[in-house]
């Protein structure tokens, strides 16, 4: 079929007499009848099939679309995303250092309230005669003040 236009046009062509081109031109015209009928007949007998696969592509290139705009929607967001989470990268990284200050101070805290209570416990365990364990808490008490008055910490 490819050729068929090349071919027609070279026995045209080729051929002096008008007789000869009218009978090609009857053959090309019967040709294309019977290529009509049977297209026709084919349309007919697979109507339904066409029909189906005619709206199956019709839903096909909707979902396509469809699909397309959406992956244009979310590209936009995920563009916008990027760009506020670029804007609030220092500040976020401002409010982690200040959530560990906030950390170390609460240990500290922690640390204070326990030193508080060192002197009842300090008597209760000189009340019991328990000589080594109040000396071990007292090393490690002044331990931690002297390495807060010395920056240690």
């Amino acid at each position: 079929l490819a050729c068929f236009p090349l071919c027609l046009c070279r026995t045209l062509s080729s051929s002096d007499d008008k007789q000869d081109r009218e009978t090609e031109k009857g053959r090309l015209e019967e040709a294309f009848e019977k290529c009509d009928r049977d297209l026709d007949e084919q349309i007919v007998q697979h109507y339904a099939e066409l029909t189906t696969a005619i709206r199956t592509y019709q839903s096909i290139t909707e979902r396509i679309t469809s699909s397309r705009n959406k992956i244009k929607g979310v590209k936009e967001n995920l563009l916008s995303c990027k760009m506020l989470l670029h804007c609030k990268r220092d500040e976020l990284r401002k409010l982690w250092i200040e959530g560990i200050e906030h950390k170390h101070v609460l240990n500290l805290l922690d640390e204070i309230e326990s030193i508080k209570q060192v002197p009842q416990r300090l008597e209760a365990c000189m009340a019991s005669k328990h000589y080594l364990h109040a000396t071990d808490m007292l090393v490690r008490v002044s331990g931690c003040v002297c390495m807060w008055r010395w920056g240690g910490r």
